[in-house]
């Protein structure tokens, strides 16, 4: 990912760096900021009947680890399909997803070295990568929350940072299903994605914050079909402090799993250098640059992998 709040909290913090009048209006900057929460909603769709809910996952996966370029230009081109009342808020979603990529990129290395680590420490954690991954990030998304706005889940709930409205649900559930059939062949409907985005809120209402009596009771229940539980990893602890062991504060060696680099950057380091990045993405997404977006992406995907872009 990195998790819900980081991304919302990374959208806050972009959308200052656009030209003025590219997001006008308070439904085009909850549109922009839930666009940067990319298609993550899709990973937890669980209302859905059985065959609507895989192919919710699948889209999820592939537009997370192949065809960014064309994904991306992709939701360009659907804007200009949408009624005329929601263009401006489909583009505004279009560009709030541009930030979720960068993030994506930057940081999800970062996650994948800990999370690696500490599954070769152990056979137990070896088995359940998922869960690894949601603790690290969750840890980072209270860090952050705390650094940045001085807050916890208590005082700002996760799930206060998907708010959206009928306009924004329809443009971006009709953004994703026409891409999902163009880029990755997924047939899936408008509605799908508002669905997502329900149970999205209604498992982080539940799950948060960590070792609240519902999140051990869902945690308790999952046990009982699988060793670790999803839910409960996913969950933000109450943190009021600076300090914070999986962010690499002091800039301890670490290698990126995918090019076998040495580095020494911290979340904060890696946070920056997306956020310096994003403005040219964003200006040759407005441009309709497709030449330069694909020479910005440069193969890599959401994983900070490289891979082929066809």
């Amino acid at each position: 990912m990195p998790a819900v709040i980081t991304h919302h909290i990374f959208g806050e913090d972009v959308v200052r760096a656009l030209p003025a009048g590219i997001i006008d209006g308070d439904e085009e900057l909850l549109a922009f900021l839930l666009g940067n929460q990319g298609p993550d909603p899709f990973f937890v769709c669980f209302s859905a009947l059985p065959a609507r809910a895989i192919r919710c996952h699948r889209l999820a996966r592939e537009f997370q680890s192949v065809r960014m370029t064309r994904a991306f230009m992709s939701f360009r081109q659907g804007v200009s399909h949408l009624p005329v009342g929601e263009e401006r808020i489909g583009r505004a979603f279009a560009l709030g997803l541009l930030g979720h990529y960068v993030l994506d990129r930057m940081v999800h290395p970062f996650v994948f070295a800990q999370q690696f680590a500490l599954m070769d420490f152990s056979e137990d954690l070896a088995r359940s990568p998922h869960e690894i991954h949601a603790v690290i990030e969750s840890d980072l998304d209270s860090w952050l929350l705390w650094e940045k706005r001085h807050a916890t889940v208590i005082e700002h709930p996760v799930a206060d940072n998907l708010m959206r409205t009928e306009r924004i649900d329809h443009a971006a559930g009709a953004l994703f299903a026409q891409t999902a059939l163009d880029v990755y062949g997924i047939t899936i409907g408008v509605e799908e994605y508002a669905g997502s985005l329900r149970d999205y809120d209604w498992e982080y209402r539940r799950v948060d914050p960590a070792g609240s009596q519902h999140s051990r009771l869902i945690g308790t229940i999952e046990r009982m079909a699988r060793p670790h539980s999803m839910a409960e990893s996913m969950a933000h602890y109450v943190r009021r402090t600076d300090e914070c062991v999986s962010a690499n504060l002091d800039r301890r060696a670490w290698t990126r799993p995918f090019t076998d680099e040495t580095s020494h950057d911290s979340f904060a380091d890696l946070y920056d250098q997306a956020r310096l990045f994003y403005p040219e993405l964003a200006e040759a997404y407005v441009r309709d640059d497709e030449t330069l977006i694909a020479k910005l992406v440069g193969h890599v995907n959401y994983e900070g992998r490289s891979v082929e872009d066809d």
